[in-house]
């Protein structure tokens, strides 16, 4: 037909470009040489039907659609048979078979309505408005189109409103309405380069032709059209082709470039007779009928003309133009039918409504009556619930505040378990800085007594010396005591029972600290382990407001399971495993982002989301309270407004992320 025939038989999905739809047969073929599933098979053979011969080979197409139609009846698959069906009508007018194409739509809609298979709908719509488009009938085609259009919207499937939007498109040029042609138009060409859609943008552009051509812009024309030709939507559619060679063919002829006509003309026809559409075929040959009949070569005129009476009579035969009248008449005749019974229904319905309303009536009454005899027991029932209900209360109540006393006692139980793993890694820590001091503090003792020698001597060059030296020292001395202050500090954050204040924080400086003690917390416990901590400091972090000692515990809880993963993996795996925690921190999008990665064990998909939930644990007993994550997901979510995401493989890493905002 003149329009987007191929409305995308319906699998629901968009088609892409002629690699795509291959694609997607082969896929489908791999898949039944597989499994040898017999509906694989029919959605096989409808996808060949649709994305391989729709516009190329219809007698081919028409053979696999009657495959999948057969099948499909015998496995009983509704679905794959209506998806036939459409298929078939739909080859069945390619073919020129109008009455045949039309007869089998009016059969498929009640089936496809009644499975609800709205793309199947949406087709048999189209369908009929193309029909009756080449009928001329346009106002029941446009009827038709807005009806599947309307449908096309809720499928949220752009590619079927882009060829409705099209269909309408041409609807409103076959009867000069220019305005509403290019509104509709211009809507299917926007949708088309939004979504990307390109194997169907020629369809669009070939309206616009149109446009040009009947506002007498021949020369405008003919750039689109062969724009239309260029495009993706003309490789394999030889309807598309046919159709876009015609136009030009006109356009030349109404500009007398005769030889331009006729060559354009001739290409036409061959796209036509591959199509096998004898509506095609009829309009290319009219036109080298018209053209030969000018220049006075009366043969090719009428060889022409030959072939253009066959292919009108197998379009608009009298008999085919009086099965579609019947065909119609016979449709308007069964929906007079069905409103008549409609309203037969509804007459019915209203008599029993009627009869119902009193027989409510008499009920209520005989309701109302026995309610008031027990109105009076049921406020005395309903009084003890009550009663019940409020002692119920005061009990739950009772409950809630005990719960929240044992919540409290929980957490700070899990505070003092981390602060158990803490302690170790602190002595390891402080014992560095601690003994700087006393090394330094011993070497300065040594220097004072030189210096006092020195100075009895009058060796005061050498005394100057000594006193840099010592003055460096002092510094080194000054420089350790407070690292070893700032851990003590740290310490005394991580024990308080209060959430404290935020503070601008360094969260490169909180990170390597904790990192470092987390690492020799588990170190104290186990000798044997070793691992290699990676950091990856963004240097020009801003500082965040935090809660320090809160902050802290997330990173140690963090840092602690990291650690614990890969101790437990090298336990297990080979000398070729090298454990190793990588920390990382960013600023981005007004965030600072902090990553803690492992190459542990990784966690499980089916405990992924249950890590964070409170008394979880994958430790064995003993081991873990289950509220190191859960305190650490309350911590950064509620207490500071951020985020915590997961990312692992079971088996080969796991990575959190915290995102906090600054």
């Amino acid at each position: 037909m003149k329009k987007l025939l191929v409305l995308l038989i319906l699998s629901g999905s968009c088609v892409g470009t002629a690699m795509a739809q291959k694609n997607n047969v082969d896929s489908l073929q791999r898949a039944y040489n597989k499994n040898k599933q017999d509906t694989t098979l029919v959605q096989l053979l409808t996808e060949k039907a649709r994305r391989v011969y729709l516009t190329t080979n219809t007698d081919s197409g028409m053979i696999c659609s009657q495959q999948g139609l057969t099948l499909s009846k015998k496995i009983h698959y509704k679905k794959g048979e209506v998806r036939s069906l459409a298929l078939i009508a739909n080859f069945v007018g390619l073919r020129g078979d109008l009455p045949g194409s039309m007869q089998k739509t009016f059969a498929l809609l009640p089936m496809a309505i009644e499975i609800n298979d709205t793309n199947v709908i949406i087709q048999c719509y189209n369908n009929l408005a193309l029909l009756y488009s080449t009928l001329k009938d346009y106002k029941k085609s446009l009827n038709y189109e807005f009806r599947a259009l309307e449908l096309a919207k809720k499928t949220k499937i752009s590619e079927l409103q882009l060829a409705i939007y099209n269909n309408i498109a041409r609807n409103y040029l076959d009867i000069n309405r220019l305005d509403s042609a290019l509104y509709f138009n211009q809507i299917a060409y926007n949708q088309a380069l939004k979504t990307g859609i390109d194997k169907n943008i020629g369809y669009p552009i070939r309206n616009f032709g149109i446009i040009q051509f009947k506002k007498g812009n021949y020369p405008g024309a003919i750039v689109y059209y062969k724009k239309s030709l260029q495009s993706k939507s003309a490789v394999g559619n030889h309807y598309l082709s046919s159709e876009d060679y015609r136009r030009a063919a006109e356009a030349f002829n109404s500009m007398k470039e005769i030889d331009s006509c006729v060559q354009y003309a001739k290409k036409a026809f061959e796209e036509a007779k591959l199509a096998h559409n004898p509506e095609l075929v009829m309009k290319a040959t009219s036109i080298l009928t018209d053209v030969f009949q000018s220049i006075g070569n009366f043969k090719e005129a009428y060889n022409y003309e030959q072939i253009m009476t066959k292919a009108k009579d197998s379009l608009f035969s009298q008999q085919k133009t009086m099965q579609v009248q019947n065909l119609s008449f016979a449709e308007e005749q069964r929906k007079r039918e069905l409103e008549a019974a409609q309203i037969a229904y509804q007459n019915k319905v209203r008599m029993y409504s009627l009869a119902a309303v009193l027989s409510a009536f008499v009920l209520i009454a005989s309701i109302l009556l026995f309610a008031n005899q027990k109105r009076k027991k049921a406020n005395t029932l309903l009084q003890q619930r009550n009663e019940q209900i409020e002692n119920q209360h005061k009990a739950l109540e009772k409950t809630l505040a005990e719960l929240k006393t044992t919540q409290t006692q929980l957490i700070q139980s899990e505070k003092m378990a981390s602060l158990g793993e803490l302690t170790a890694g602190i002595a390891h820590e402080i014992q560095n800085p601690l003994n700087f001091v006393n090394n330094f503090s011993e070497v300065n003792a040594e220097l004072i007594d030189e210096m006092q020698q020195e100075i009895a001597k009058g060796n005061f060059d050498e005394v100057k010396a000594i006193a840099d030296d010592i003055k460096d020292n002092q510094q080194k001395i000054s420089q350790h005591g407070k690292r070893a202050d700032f851990i003590v500090k740290g310490m005394l954050q991580h024990s308080r029972t209060g959430t404290g204040e935020k503070q601008p924080t360094n969260i490169n400086i909180l990170a390597d600290e904790f990192l470092k003690l987390s690492y020799h917390g588990l170190r104290a416990k186990d000798k044997n382990f070793n691992a290699e901590l990676v950091t990856h400091f963004d240097p020009d972090i801003p500082k965040v407001n935090v809660v320090q000692q809160d902050m802290g515990r997330v990173l140690l809880n963090l840092f602690n399971n990291a650690l614990y993963a890969t101790n437990q993996k090298a336990k297990t795996s080979g000398a070729d495993y090298k454990p190793e925690v990588s920390v990382s921190t960013i600023a981005e999008n007004s965030q600072v982002i902090i990553k803690v990665k492992d190459n542990g064990s990784g966690i499980p998909d089916n405990i992924k989301d249950k890590i964070m939930q409170p008394f979880f644990t994958t430790k064995p007993t003993g081991e873990g309270t289950g509220l190191g994550l859960s305190l650490t997901y309350d911590m950064v979510v509620k207490g500071h407004g951020g985020k915590i995401d997961v990312d692992t493989k079971e088996g080969g890493y796991t990575e959190f992320t915290v995102s906090l905002p600054l």
